[in-house]
């Protein structure tokens, strides 16, 4: 009976610590990461995905679109941390951001400054949407578009509620998305032309 008793408290006390991002940064000062790639969501540190050519030269190719697609008008930046809220800031592929005169050089992009975020999946897809992209949607995010890699897809999720988006539509290579800030573009212009192998 005691020994129940005992389980039962040790069951009650076992809590997890959930980290700020304040505690996040204090820890990356002191170099606790080392040269480990992480990011923090929900208030836990999750390992990023090593990143392998495909999914580097697919963000290389995005970075070159965007830029010349939205000129002056936004920017564009590149795996650099928005800060979601007090327990997230994760580090999308590519946020399109609101113009601001110091390029966010005095605080990191909070979910007001972000137009659209993408996300670049092959070996991260199952994170991307299971982890990143409730809590975008928590936070508010608009708009989010998960860019396939492995079947050269693309979802896009609009209308956050909750920790879900309202709308989710696919689109396959052949078609178009049609886009407030980018206009027309095909599927196909969105990934990097590569060589057949052989």
């Amino acid at each position: 009976m005691n020994s129940g008793k005992a389980i039962e408290k040790t069951g009650l006390s076992t809590q997890k610590h959930r980290l700020t991002v304040e505690e996040y940064h204090l820890m990356g000062g002191a170099d606790i990461f080392e040269e480990a790639r992480v990011e923090l969501i929900g208030g836990e540190i999750f390992d990023m995905s090593p990143i392998k050519s495909p999914h580097s030269g697919t963000v290389n190719w995005l970075n070159r679109l965007l830029n010349k697609l939205l000129g002056d008008q936004y920017i564009v930046s590149v795996q650099n941390p928005v800060t979601l809220d007090k327990f997230s800031e994760p580090e999308p592929d590519i946020a399109i951001l609101k113009m601001r005169e110091d390029y966010y050089a005095d605080s990191h992009p909070r979910p007001e400054d972000v137009i659209l975020l993408m996300e670049v999946a092959a070996s991260s897809l199952e994170t991307d949407k299971r982890v990143k992209l409730p809590n975008y949607a928590k936070a508010g995010i608009s708009e989010v578009w998960i860019i396939d890699i492995n079947q050269v897809c693309i979802e896009i999720h609009m209308q956050p509620w909750e920790d879900t988006y309202r709308t989710k539509n696919i689109h396959l290579p052949g078609e178009a998305i049609e886009s407030t800030i980018l206009g027309t573009l095909a599927v196909r212009d969105i990934f990097p032309k590569r060589n057949p192998k052989p």
